[in-house]
């Protein structure tokens, strides 16, 4: 068997439960022996709600609950998990399989997840087959025949998102809703859509965990928006001496996340060290964030790739606190700050950098 278990859905959003009636989950999993851990997920990080040693593909396990949460159960040393919504007080049983798909059952909520899941999938598995029927009639050149399919798979979807929506308004004020609600929001960057998603929101929905969890990533997408004061931080040279982002005095500083095995951070490095030389002078200064993990890597990168600037890493790559205060989920990820450290910029390169930089500077 693969080290892995797959999620049945990739984003969690989970409450914290301080204390109340107990839970209980019993069932058979494809793997002989390792721990089962129930994990949730708050704005404060991740907690165990229950954990246990099983062996002969059997486990039982229980734990306290003040409020309902999603959750996930997870075998140590796997990655993924099997989500659910935990109730206190419910019983619950589970059969959990080498492919990742659980078939959890027991509690209201939970059997409401699964309604919902049952009408994406069904959807889906309709949706496909009008597919590959517009396909045949495509090769066959029947495009009438392709757009009636087409009429249909769009009335299959129309209808089962009117379903949805009515799972949706049922359970406004808890924290089902508020999951399905706000899936999938570490992918989106943009402030505009987030805070959409928090608007769809009831009151009840934005006290739960997910509501809280986007509460919390609009207001970190924001303090290093544009027009805000980048927040300061503190990290060690290569010879470990601390530098502070404010204590670095530029009439232009550019902040640049890297690591030296980003292809693409490589490859913009000989425009960034032209730019540099150009306008030091003028009050150009560049501060480079590492993602490295390896000092000799990262301090062979530096030398290799002539960079004769200001370079910083806890060398703790994507789990720096630094990273996680910046927001920062690719590299190379480029600020431009003025005097005052007000971010002026984000996100600009090569050319559209270099323009910027004059226009600021003068050429």
């Amino acid at each position: 068997m693969k080290n892995t278990i797959k999620y049945l859905f990739p984003f969690l959003f989970l409450t914290l439960p301080v204390c109340g009636q107990q839970f209980t989950i019993e069932g058979k999993i494809e793997l002989d022996k390792g721990n089962l851990l129930v994990l949730t997920q708050t704005p404060e990080g991740t907690d165990t709600l229950a954990r246990t040693t099983f062996s002969g593909e059997t486990f039982s396990l229980a734990g306290e609950l003040a409020e309902p949460v999603v959750a996930r159960l997870v075998v140590e040393g796997y990655e993924g998990g099997f989500v659910m919504i935990l109730e206190p007080g419910g019983t619950y049983t589970a059969a959990l399989t080498r492919n990742g798909q659980g078939d959890i059952r027991g509690g209201k909520l939970q059997q409401t997840y699964l309604d919902y899941q049952a009408i994406i999938q069904r959807a889906n598995g309709e949706i496909r087959d009008l597919k590959q029927k517009m396909a045949q009639a495509g090769e066959q050149k029947h495009f009438k025949t392709v757009k009636e399919l087409q009429g249909k798979a769009d009335k299959v979807q129309q209808e089962a998102k009117k379903k949805l929506d009515v799972f949706i308004r049922r359970n406004a004020d808890n924290v089902l809703a508020a999951y399905l609600q706000t899936a999938g929001m570490e992918r989106i960057n943009e402030l505009a859509p987030l805070k959409q998603m928090y608007a769809s929101l009831s009151e009840k929905a934005k006290t739960t965990a997910p509501g809280r969890i986007l509460a919390d990533r609009i207001a970190a997408i924001e303090q290093v928006g544009i027009a805000a004061k980048a927040p300061d931080f503190t990290l060690p040279t290569p010879d470990g001496e601390q530098v502070s982002l404010y204590s670095v005095k530029g009439k232009l500083k550019i902040v640049d996340f890297w690591a030296s095995w980003c292809g693409p951070c490589r490859m913009e490095n000989p425009n960034m060290v032209k730019l540099y030389d150009d306008f030091k002078d003028k009050g150009l200064v560049v501060i480079s964030v590492s993602l490295d993990e390896r000092k000799a890597a990262w301090t062979q990168a530096i030398q290799k790739d002539g960079m004769p600037w200001i370079h910083l890493s806890d060398l703790k790559g994507w789990k720096s606190a630094v990273v996680k205060l910046y927001n920062v989920d690719a590299v190379p990820c480029i600020l431009v700050l003025d005097e005052n450290n007000r971010i002026l910029a984000k996100n600009i390169r090569a050319e559209k950098l270099r323009a910027f930089v004059e226009e600021q500077l003068g050429k």
